[in-house]
């Protein structure tokens, strides 16, 4: 619950802004999200956090980070997310959560999806298209297209988050919940689970107007 309030301060003063505004702090928040799952931690990906999370009253991401030297932000970002043999490594792939193995029938439906959708994947990435940072990316992509004035992106972003993206990070979120030595990942996947409960009331309870088709 302490990391949905920091979601919900982070994005209270979104509320007063104008649609086209708001499309700005939604990317915004999706590129910093996008960061915690990117690659290893680095210096200044690591000043870059502390930075934005004095900027935006998210005390409790920035406490956790400060109990952290880059060394150990590295050893837990491997240990989850690229270790094969990690007891505690994370499974990042939709299908992993809905099918309940990687590559399942959710994986053809999802590629379904960005064929509709018109979104190509990069051919040099050689992630699976629902891998959480994929998916993150194409979420990025559809926001851009509103932004844009794409009349059908916003039914776009609601597919993806109800879909996908909410499942997929409420499990991430259920799968470390235990993992006492990943206390800065688990609060990044904690507050991403919080931010997508915002995203899901934005989209049910704004429309496009005007403004976002300029």
């Amino acid at each position: 619950m302490e990391l949905n309030r920091t979601a919900k301060n982070a994005m209270n003063q979104a509320t007063e802004l104008s649609d086209r505004d708001l499309l700005l702090v939604r990317l915004r928040f999706l590129d910093l999200l996008k960061s915690f799952f990117q690659q290893q931690p680095d210096a200044q990906k690591m000043s870059r956090w502390r930075g934005i999370f004095t900027a935006l009253s998210m005390e409790h991401l920035g406490e956790k980070l400060d109990t952290k030297d880059l060394q150990e932000l590295k050893d837990e970002y491997y240990t989850l997310f690229i270790d094969p043999y990690s007891k505690n490594l994370l499974h990042v792939n939709a299908s992993y959560y809905l099918d309940g193995k990687s590559f399942g029938p959710s994986l053809a439906s999802y590629r379904q999806f960005l064929k509709d959708a018109q979104l190509i994947k990069d051919t040099t990435n050689t992630e699976p298209e629902d891998s959480l940072l994929l998916m993150l990316d194409a979420l990025y992509t559809l926001i851009e297209e509103e932004k844009k004035g794409n009349e059908r992106a916003r039914d776009m972003e609601d597919h993806l988050l109800q879909q996908f993206l909410l499942p997929t990070v409420k499990h991430l979120n259920e799968a470390i919940a235990e993992n006492q030595a990943a206390d800065f990942f688990k609060s990044c996947i904690a507050f991403l689970d919080g931010y997508f409960e915002l995203e899901q009331g934005l989209l049910t309870d704004t429309e496009p107007t005007s403004t976002q088709r300029r």
